[in-house]
């Protein structure tokens, strides 16, 4: 079981990381330029219905069976117990799938949320754009991007859970799930479910710490 839960929580891991790194970067470009949001917003509007689910058998024939293992060139792994192996790009993809929309909107959100009063006064007191965009523009909308990333942990860990009790998947917590119920093992399975569930409240409450303190800035605000 130890070894199922750390296998989800990497690959979810791994998921969400680089969902982030491209969501936020996105959902700013957005909410800062009325040309890249415009340019932009159709085809985020047409992807973001598709469901990570089922987009997996695309990821399949896209990305095969190839791991990490194999695409940092470790082919010695291959046939040994290592958590390297147990990353298909294919899983990490439909995560990054499920997570990156909630990212991209909330940082939009943010964004868009700033109040002009305070764009203004940097402006009166000689802000460039630069200076306005780190310092007053990416403070404002932390707010609104820490709840993004929140949606988008919960996407990502209830996608992972949803593609690995599908046949053809070996490992993580939903395939144990799926096959301890097929054993009528249902002291495994009602256990990991549990630990689903555990999980999943310590992802929202550790993103509602860290997002605490930009609230607490917010409710400065005047």
């Amino acid at each position: 079981m130890a070894w199922s839960t750390l296998v989800s929580l990497v690959r979810v891991a791994l998921g969400f990381s680089l969902a982030a790194l491209i969501g936020i970067p996105v959902g700013l470009l957005m909410g800062a330029s009325f040309h890249a949001r415009k340019f932009l917003s159709l085809m985020v509007e047409m992807a973001r219905p598709l469901s990570a689910i089922a987009l997996l058998p695309l990821s399949i024939i896209i990305f095969k069976a190839r791991t990490l293992s194999q695409l940092l060139g470790l082919e010695y792994l291959r046939y040994q117990k290592n958590l390297l192996n147990e990353m298909q790009l294919g899983m990490i993809f439909i995560l990054f799938w499920g997570g990156v929309f909630p990212i991209i909107l909330g940082t939009i959100q943010g964004v868009r949320s700033v109040r002009k009063m305070h764009l203004e006064a940097a402006g009166i007191l000689g802000a460039n754009k630069l200076f306005t965009f780190r310092h007053v523009i990416i403070p404002s909308a932390l707010p609104d991007i820490f709840h993004g990333l929140k949606l988008g942990i919960g996407r990502c860990w209830m996608v992972i859970i949803a593609a690995e009790m599908l046949p053809g998947t070996n490992s993580g917590i939903g395939y144990l799930i799926r096959y301890s119920y097929q054993l009528s093992r249902y002291d495994i399975m009602l256990a990991s479910i549990v630990i689903v569930a555990f999980i999943g409240a310590l992802f929202s409450k550790g993103l509602e710490s860290l997002g605490e303190k930009s609230l607490v800035l917010r409710s400065r605000e005047r």
